[in-house]
């Protein structure tokens, strides 16, 4: 088993969120000294000392990750990186998380990318 964070499309209730399938939910999480952009029908995120992204941590199976790359374009839009998140209650490291490649501009968003897009 691998854990993924995710704070975009992939998150519960968005329209990607069947791809994780029987994936097991482990809460709400938070990624320190990372920032979420907007980039039109899904986020970004980038590394920004002194920011932070809010998301959600599973549990998947080895076998979502070739899908989860297809999907998230790694390599070329997207690179699977290994990051440590954090909650009220624990510390989870070893969680990947797919950051941006590509140039960003535009406002941080602070919140989860559900509520900011509502």
């Amino acid at each position: 088993m691998k854990r993924v964070f995710v704070y975009g499309t992939l998150m519960q209730g968005e329209r990607a969120s069947v791809m994780l399938g029987d994936s097991i939910y482990k809460g709400e999480f938070v990624l320190d000294d990372y920032a979420m952009y907007d980039l039109g029908p899904f986020p970004g995120i980038k590394e920004k000392p002194g920011e932070e992204v809010k998301g959600e941590v599973y549990e998947i199976q080895d076998s979502v990750i070739p899908r989860m790359d297809s999907y998230e374009g790694e390599g070329e839009l997207y690179k699977r990186t290994i990051v440590s998140v954090r909650n009220d209650c624990s510390r989870i490291n070893e969680v990947y998380v797919y950051v941006y490649l590509g140039n960003v501009t535009g406002d941080v968003i602070r919140t989860k990318w559900n509520a900011y897009r509502k």
